[in-house]
């Protein structure tokens, strides 16, 4: 540094020489800013200067990290983020929509209904995130017009509370047996989209004689299937059905007394979504967000806090991977549809 005069440090430009004067960044640091630096998107995502995120997708602390992680990258956006359960945060937007406001930039839930229909009513921007050609090849193109991609990938299985289970249930089946009826923890598909996508799955391979079983088990209810972990470790119940297995394998790893059985009869994978609402304030701090989300900072994110990652060449905690665990994924033109019945099922044979 004492090589370097001050007035030479402020030709390199604005944010970055002020950063390197100030000693905060340093080797690959001052790399990726100097490179942002030169991004004509972020320039015109500065002018604006501020970005929203409704999310429901990731718990709480992934989310926070990431928008950390994007804040430290992209000086000079303000970022305010609200975290809720997908459905909540939908209909928060919905509800703006029909009112004419407009204060989302980028919406993430784990729901494709949400997508179809705000698509349907010519409320979302397409936009092609560059980045994006480093997600796993079947997880690429979900919209063939560019309005929705994928934020998320998200595995549902079964947690409990090993202290107070002897053997958990190892399959979904399993959850029907006499032992866990009032012991049972899940969220809705009515607010989580991870548990629409389970309920569907359920109902190709059992029917709705399931529902009607798993009803009488007794469960707690509540929104968001990160309220299964919250029940769990608050000892009002011992097993959670539609669970997050990434979010739970993180409380584990905090030490919290919550641990996963991934069933036999598939983990249930379900793709979180993200789209840019046509009307968004400041659009372009809202696709500098999108084609963030494939950058190596956030994959890195997700492999600590045991999520999926976003990128091929990012590994996943602990060297997992889906060629290591039994699941399946929801498929097909009528998704959308199912979703829906499934919802209207739930409501009528268990809550």
């Amino acid at each position: 540094m004492t090589d370097i005069s001050r007035r030479g440090l402020l030709k390199t430009g604005g944010l970055a020489g002020a950063a390197l004067l100030s000693g905060g960044i340093a080797g690959t640091g001052f790399a990726r800013l100097a490179a942002a630096q030169d991004d004509p998107l972020y320039a015109a995502a500065r002018k604006e200067g501020a970005l929203t995120l409704y999310w429901g997708s990731y718990e709480q602390q992934t989310m926070e990290a990431i928008r950390d992680a994007f804040k430290a990258k992209y000086p000079g956006i303000e970022v305010q983020l609200l975290r809720q359960a997908s459905q909540t945060v939908y209909t928060r937007l919905r509800l703006e929509l029909q009112n004419g406001v407009a204060e989302c930039d980028s919406l993430g839930t784990t729901n494709l209904l949400h997508y179809t229909e705000l698509k349907k009513i010519g409320a979302l921007a397409a936009y092609d995130p560059p980045d994006a050609a480093m997600l796993p090849a079947a997880f690429k193109g979900l919209d063939k017009d560019t309005m929705y991609h994928v934020g998320a990938i998200s595995l549902t299985s079964i947690n409990y509370a090993p202290g107070k289970v002897g053997a958990p249930p190892t399959s979904w089946m399993a959850l029907l047996e006499d032992q866990w009826k009032g012991k049972i923890t899940t969220g809705s598909p009515a607010f989580s989209g991870d548990v629409a996508s389970w309920v569907v799955a359920i109902r190709r391979k059992y029917g709705d004689d399931y529902l009607r079983r798993f009803g009488q088990q007794k469960p707690k209810v509540g929104q968001s299937n990160v309220d299964t972990v919250t029940d769990i470790l608050a000892g009002e119940r011992v097993v959670g059905s539609g669970a997050p297995f990434s979010y739970t394998l993180t409380q584990k790893a905090a030490g919290n007394p919550i641990d996963v059985s991934v069933p036999t009869d598939d983990a249930i994978l379900n793709l979180g979504l993200t789209g840019i609402p046509v009307k968004a304030p400041h659009p372009n701090a809202a696709r500098l967000f999108t084609n963030f989300l494939y950058s190596k900072e956030v994959s890195d994110i997700l492999s600590k806090n045991y999520w999926p990652t976003l990128r091929t060449d990012v590994a996943w905690a602990e060297g997992r991977s889906l060629d290591q665990l039994k699941w399946y994924r929801n498929s097909g033109d009528d998704l959308a549809a199912e979703v829906a019945e499934g919802i209207a099922k739930w409501k009528e044979l268990v809550r």
